[in-house]
């Protein structure tokens, strides 16, 4: 009898314990929600008609990408942590960080894109986590008390978000990563999907796709065909189109397109690499076919060996696809391109001697350079501004774009910048006299714009570090490289 009356009270115990917890979690539905609100996201009085709750607009909308079942089941850490991340336009930086190392001891069970998840919310500022251990019990339900304190962290990321993170991923090179802002308009979508073998399989997935309402033009990147949806606005459809790739085992990529309603928070991503000129020599590099032929910066960097590389100077294109470099281009002492009168120029050797200035009869001493390159506007001349224009239209100078740029610092360290841009979820780019003060706070004292737009592009160690804003890589004319010493 004793042990019976036992047994009923531990049961009882049990099932209150039980009851508690449950009380105290919070579902998919209210966190959803709730993060809508968080972000400071407005909806229509339409919108609001046609979803009929807060949670099924924010999955709708493309804020948060995931499939979501079960809205009534209660949502564990690992579901929070890559809501917020992709509620925060932050996807990009969390697969760029998915191999940065973690503190915790219980992260073998994470997806490679939840371990960038975690690497970004302990890393941004403010961080989305309280009270962390050497446990993130990814699996546990969200506790209300816990819900509380991410809510908080959301409204004041969603203010003044930001994320900055060195990595040293060659000896000799060292890497700044930098995103500030979020969105806060909605977006539409646009999906890029590669891996075709030939045109005539693109054309035939083209028509496929017309009969199931998907308006869809053929690209060619990096040696495989595939294809560019027009602007998408629902993210169910672009679920769908996702969904089609996965089983044909093509890759797919999101490019969202928006215009952010709140122009003081606009989302800003840069990677700046400082290269040590005791490890590494820096050079223009081409595809082994020339400048002549056009590449995208994979295969030149890779055709090269090179152990990072960035964009370089302006190049036109002729109808047959053939392209040419615009301006000055001299690689090992072999003049290749004439200077174009009054634009921005750098000339180095191999001592590591430069020269940025702009091209003029005057200066054409110091063509006896090795290697010359040719973009503009210069940015920075010992230290200070420069005020020369270089004749380039109102919207190269003014309007935010991608941009990419080559500098000095005053330790004579060879400096990369590329600047992401024509993403309002990722980066909305850069203007001329923003790109300067970049560079500037680095102790760069000189600098050179590159081509910028679909063309800037970042690869160190064999990775591309930032999103060109094509959605692919666009083929190019020419290089800089840094090459093993």
């Amino acid at each position: 009898m004793f042990k019976k009356s036992k047994r009923v009270l531990l049961l009882s115990v049990i099932f209150i314990l039980s009851v508690s917890c449950t009380a105290h979690s919070v579902t998919r539905y209210e966190f959803l929600s709730n993060l809508l609100t968080a972000r400071g996201l407005d909806w229509s009085e339409s919108e609001e008609a046609q979803y009929n709750d807060a949670g099924g607009f924010i999955l709708n909308s493309g804020y948060v990408t995931d499939d979501v079942d079960k809205l009534d089941g209660n949502v564990t850490r690992r579901e929070v942590l890559r809501w917020c991340i992709q509620s925060l336009g932050l996807t990009f930086e969390a697969d760029l960080l998915s191999d940065y190392p973690l503190p915790f001891e219980d992260v073998k069970n994470l997806t490679q894109f939840e371990r960038g998840c975690l690497v970004v919310a302990t890393n941004m500022n403010p961080p989305l986590f309280n009270n962390y251990d050497d446990k993130f019990r990814g699996n546990d339900a969200l506790t209300q008390n816990e819900a509380k304190a991410v809510y908080d962290r959301i409204r004041s990321a969603s203010m003044n978000l930001t994320l900055d993170m060195v990595r040293n991923p060659l000896k000799g090179l060292r890497v700044f990563i930098h995103r500030e802002g979020v969105p806060t308009g909605m977006p539409s979508w646009r999906v890029y999907v590669t891996g075709l073998p030939n045109k005539a399989s693109a054309d035939d997935t083209k028509r496929v796709l017309k009969t199931q309402g998907y308006d869809v033009n053929v690209i060619y990147s990096s040696g495989t065909f595939g294809f560019r949806t027009q602007k998408i606005e629902e993210f169910n459809q672009v679920r769908r189109m996702l969904a089609y790739a996965k089983l044909r085992k093509l890759k797919a990529r999101l490019v969202p397109s928006m215009t952010n309603t709140n122009m003081r928070i606009v989302p800003k991503f840069w990677v700046m690499l400082v290269i040590d000129p005791s490890y590494w020599k820096i050079k223009p590099i081409a595809s082994y076919l020339g400048p002549n032929h056009l590449s995208p910066l994979s295969v030149i960097n890779s055709e090269n060996e090179a152990g990072a590389s960035i964009n370089a100077g302006f190049f036109a294109v002729t109808k047959g696809g053939q392209g040419y470099p615009i301006g000055a281009l001299k690689i090992a002492g072999r003049l290749i391109s004439e200077a174009y009168e009054n634009r921005g120029c750098l000339g180095w050797n191999d001592n590591d001697e430069a020269v940025f200035a702009v091209a003029s009869e005057e200066l054409n001493s110091w063509f006896d350079m090795s290697n010359i390159i040719q973009a503009g506007p210069l940015l920075i001349e010992e230290g200070i501004p420069s005020m020369h224009e270089e004749s380039f239209n109102s919207s190269l100078i003014s309007a935010r774009h991608p941009r990419s740029a080559v500098g000095l610092t005053n330790k004579g360290e060879w400096v990369f910048l590329a600047v992401d841009g024509r993403n309002g979820m990722h980066s909305s780019g850069a203007t001329i006299s923003e790109l300067t003060e970049i560079m500037r706070a680095k102790d760069i004292v000189y600098a050179l714009n590159l081509d910028g737009g679909g063309s800037t592009e970042i690869i160190i160690n064999g990775k591309i570090y930032n999103m060109p804003s094509d959605g692919y890589e666009r083929n190019i004319s020419y290089a800089l490289g840094a090459v093993s010493r």
